[in-house]
Order: structure tokens, then sequence, then C-alpha cells
């Protein structure tokens, strides 16, 4: 089963990478050489440094259009470096929460099916989403990340949405902890 992101989230991602772009332009001339990315968008950055006001949010969003068609990744390292950025973290966010929403949608497309056979939902359903998590952290507690999608697909409650979102959340903060 192949995911598109829906269009909040879409809207998301580029929120954070005009984010980034803005901080990006806030950078020092030196800061911006040592940019790990090609000389095209590190003259951008450059120009954008010296507009005011109106030009000055245009060129922003023109570098932003140039971010978002290249990997930003070694960009938002590099700010998590040198400002502590908080983009990074934003980032990992947004991409649990796509993945919680994808598990969640996994789940509730399986009972659809099994409600449709006239069948109760099995506890082991398939979910893609579950899988790519699964690969994403080895150490993820599958079990009960299964037993709170089925219970959500049975009430809808919120609360059982976000313990799926914390234990994916501990699961990557193990792993980061694990790779320092």
């Amino acid at each position: 089963m192949e995911y598109s992101l829906s269009k909040s989230e879409k809207k998301r991602r580029a929120k954070n990478i005009e984010e980034l772009a803005v901080e990006l332009v806030e950078l020092s001339p030196q800061e911006i050489k040592k940019l790990p990315c090609d000389d095209f968008i590190k003259n951008e950055i450059l120009v954008a440094r010296e507009l005011k006001a109106g030009s000055r949010k245009r060129q922003i969003k023109y570098l932003t259009k140039n971010l978002r068609e290249m990997d930003a990744g070694p960009l938002f390292d590099f700010l998590t470096e040198k400002k502590g950025s908080q983009l990074q973290q934003k980032k990992e966010f947004h991409e649990l929460e796509n993945l919680r929403d994808n598990i969640i949608n996994d789940a509730i497309a399986a009972a659809r099916d099994a409600l449709a056979a006239q069948e109760e939902l099995d506890r082991h359903w398939e979910s893609p989403a579950l899988e790519s998590a699964a690969e994403l952290f080895p150490e993820l507690d599958l079990d009960a990340i299964r037993v709170s999608a089925w219970r959500y697909t049975r009430s809808r409650k919120a609360a059982l949405s976000k313990e799926i979102f914390r234990l994916l959340k501990a699961a990557a903060e193990r792993q980061r902890w694990q790779t320092q």
C-alpha cells in the first residue's frame, strides 16, 4: 500500500522548509560559505541577506522553493550543530506523527475489510506502516502498538492515538541514545 501525504502534512513540511530558509538567511556570510549545499543556494541566501521587507520575503519564498527540490537534511544538521536549531526536532516530530497516522489508517482499513467479510479484526493485521516502523526502530514494541491501534479502531479514542505516538517517540529516543 503506497501512502500519499495529506494536504496538512504537505503544508507542515513546506512550512518547515520555509523556517529553514529564514534561519539560513540569518547566518553570517562566513557560516553561509560553510553550508553543505551548492553555490547556487549559497548565493541565493547571500542575496536574501541584503534585501529588505517585501523583496526579502519574496527571495526567501524563492529560496524555499529551491530547497524543497533538494535533500535539505544536511542543512538541518548544519543548523542543529551551529545554532541548536529546533527545526530538526520539529521535522522528526512530524515524521513520527505521520507514521502514527499511517499505522492507524492501516488498522482502520484492516478493520473495514474484516467487517466487510463479517469477521473479527485479527490482532495480527497487515500493516506496511508498522513494518516500516519496525525497520526504523528495531526495539519498537510492536505488540503494544498493534493492540493500541486495534483498540483505536473500535473506540476512536484520542488517548490511544497518543499512546501509539508515545511508543514511537520512546523508540526513536532510545535509538538516538544508542547511536550517540
